[in-house]
C-alpha cells in the first residue's frame, strides 16, 4: 500500500550537559533545538482531513504538549548526573528520592523538578545527548499519533536538531 509522509517542526530553548565528554560539552550550555516529527500513512478519504494524512495542527498539538510544555527553557539533565547532587542539596531533597520517583512512573521517562534556585529541571535516565532526545521524543509521540489517527498512521522519524548543522534522528 502507498502512503504519504508529512513532517511537522517545532523549536524549543534548552539546556544540558554531555556529562563525561571531552571537549566543552560537558559544561553547562543551551541550544535552540529544532524537531520534526515525520508520520506516514494513508490518505483520509472524508470527513474533517480528508486528503490528508493528519492534520499538521493535530501533529503540532501533540508535539507542544508532549516536548514544548515539558522541555522549553528547561536545563535538562541525566538522573546520574553528579552536578545534579550540588542541585538537589540547593533544593534540600535527596537525589535517592528522586531516582525512586523518576523509576516509579512506569515507564514514563523523564521527572520534572521545580526549585527556587535553579528553575525546572527535566531529569531523564540517559545523557541528554541529540541521539537519546530523538528517541525519547519519539518514544514519548509513538502511541499519541496512532490514538490521533485511529490507529491510521504512524510516527517514523523524529529529527532533533541541536545545531544549525548538527542533528540526530531516530526510527
Amino acid at each position: 500500500m502507498l502512503t504519504h509522509n508529512i513532517t511537522r517542526e517545532i523549536g524549543i530553548d534548552m539546556g544540558h550537559r554531555v556529562t563525561y565528554h571531552g571537549s566543552k560539552c560537558h559544561n553547562l550550555h543551551g541550544h535552540r533545538y529544532k524537531i520534526q516529527a515525520t508520520v506516514s500513512g494513508p490518505l483520509y478519504a472524508s470527513g474533517e482531513q480528508e486528503g490528508m494524512v493528519l492534520d499538521f495542527g493535530f501533529l503540532k498539538e501533540e508535539m507542544l504538549q508532549e516536548i514544548d510544555q515539558k522541555c522549553d527553557h528547561t536545563m535538562c539533565l541525566w538522573i546520574d548526573d553528579p552536578l545534579l547532587n550540588v542541585l538537589i542539596n540547593a533544593c534540600d531533597r535527596r537525589l535517592t528520592e528522586l531516582r525512586e520517583e523518576l523509576n516509579f512512573q512506569n515507564g514514563a521517562c523523564e521527572l520534572i523538578l521545580e526549585h527556587s534556585l535553579g528553575g525546572r529541571l527535566y531529569l531523564v535516565p540517559f545523557v541528554p545527548t541529540a541521539e537519546n532526545l530523538a528517541k525519547h521524543w519519539f518514544e514519548r509521540l509513538k502511541d499519541r499519533i496512532t490514538i490521533r489517527t485511529e490507529d491510521r498512521a504512524r510516527l517514523v522519524k523524529v529529527k532533533v536538531w541541536e545545531t544549525p548543522n548538527c542533528s540526530a534522528e531516530y526510527s
